[in-house]
């Protein structure tokens, strides 16, 4: 592990050596397809900033035990009725079809199909009006075109076009100016230009063109200062380099963080409940892990975790519902799995969850809104579903409903 320089500079971020992507009012920056939006195994969900500032104490919102809104956030996990309990959004991507079950714990209360969106339209979840309900935004992959329903349970409140975007851009949803309401930040994995687009329900508020970065550099969006304001940890996938932005609007502060080998991968987190992100690493080749515990852009401490064969991929959750992320550690290739509940950098208990065969594959979401994460299990070969409610490491198994193998959902 090298360490490099920190440097920090504060700028307005502007399209330097880039063009500027300015449209008039009316979440990692990778080009996603399908499968990483609707995640089969749960490891691709990328945590973004909660939406709201953070407080120290937990949000009054219904059932919502959690004192991190990490975990509570319906703009990160699908909660499309505001009632607190994780719904699920369903996907096959051989019809277009789309459907939503709306969760009460183990029980599917009410499910309900939504328009057809040919497989051409990729999505992922947001809050555009700040409402405490999850909204859909769609991308039209071959054509550009861009389109935002508004939810309210199982009903698209109402559906609304955006302006349409060339298809080498890609967007990661997000929150830049603090308001609770879903922005779009937009990258060009050709030139590396970026952009951000700050919504208010289906309007495009404002559009500002950011400082363009080589396309070598991969971005993933969180809150590294507990302002409520989405943050940036971009990674140089060739030379190892590591950075954070501090946005605030279109403002940004830039701090140069340690080089890791091109073998570690990131994924984002908050493991001692502070509401700041901290980050997760990963060594694809070696199975090691590691901890960075962030203070803002600066890294407070640095902490090597158990080694994990290189065929273990992880979710972060928080299973015993104390705000501190916590780690499911699912192998694909077995079927095996396990929790980590953890306290900070420190892994206080690693405990196994029952082997399934490998055609089951996890998500997380909170069914009940008790606080808890729990493990959705879907069964690709079959199409049967399980529910795991989690108390701490201990889970409790529940059936629900077939669905047709074809369908994803994560």
């Amino acid at each position: 592990m090298s360490e490099s320089r920190n440097t920090s500079s504060s700028s307005t971020l502007e399209a330097t050596g880039s063009r500027a992507f300015n449209i008039q009012p009316t979440n990692s920056f990778e080009n996603d397809s399908f499968l990483n939006t609707f995640s089969r195994s749960g490891s691709s969900q990328s945590f973004l900033d909660a939406d709201q500032e953070f407080s120290d104490t937990a949000l009054s919102l219904p059932n919502n035990l959690n004192p991190n809104p990490i975990f509570t956030s319906a703009a990160i996990f699908p909660d499309f009725n505001g009632d607190g309990k994780k719904d699920k959004l369903w996907r096959n991507p051989q019809t277009g079809e789309t459907a939503i079950w709306l969760m009460d714990g183990t029980n599917v209360a009410s499910q309900g199909a939504l328009k057809t969106m040919s497989s051409d339209w990729d999505s992922k979840v947001a809050d555009f009006n700040g409402d405490g309900k999850t909204d859909i935004i769609w991308r039209n992959i071959k054509t550009g075109d861009n389109t935002i329903w508004l939810m309210d349970g199982t009903t698209v409140a109402s559906e609304a076009s955006l302006p349409n975007v060339p298809t080498d851009w890609t967007f990661s949803t997000g929150e830049f100016n603090g308001d609770g309401k879903t922005d779009l930040a937009w990258r060009n994995l050709k030139t590396g230009e970026n952009a951000v687009w700050l919504m208010n329900g289906t309007q495009v508020l404002a559009s500002s063109a950011l400082e363009a970065v080589d396309p070598s550099w991969t971005g993933t969006i969180g809150d590294f200062n507990r302002d409520g304001k989405t943050d940036t940890l971009w990674r140089n996938k060739t030379t190892g380099e590591n950075a954070v932005w501090l946005t605030n609007g279109n403002t940004v502060t830039k701090t140069a963080l340690p080089t890791l080998g091109t073998d570690w991968q990131p994924s984002l987190a908050d493991f001692n409940g502070d509401f700041q992100t901290d980050i997760l690493w990963r060594n694809n080749k070696t199975g090691e892990n590691a901890v960075w515990l962030m203070d803002g852009s600066n890294v407070a401490s640095q902490t090597a975790l158990p080694t994990l064969g290189a065929g273990w991929t992880s979710s972060v959750g928080d299973f015993d519902g104390n705000g501190k992320t916590d780690l499911l550690w699912y192998n694909p290739q077995t079927g095996e799995s396990k929790v980590w509940i953890m306290d900070g950098a420190n892994v206080v208990s690693d405990t196994a969850l029952p082997t399934q065969s490998a055609a089951w594959k996890t998500s997380i979401s909170d069914v009940d809104g008790d606080g808890k994460t729990d493990i959705f299990l879907r069964n690709y070969e079959t199409g049967e579903n399980k529910i795991w409610k989690m108390n701490g490491s201990t889970p409790t198994e529940s059936a629900l409903p077939t669905f047709a193998k074809e369908w994803y959902t994560f």
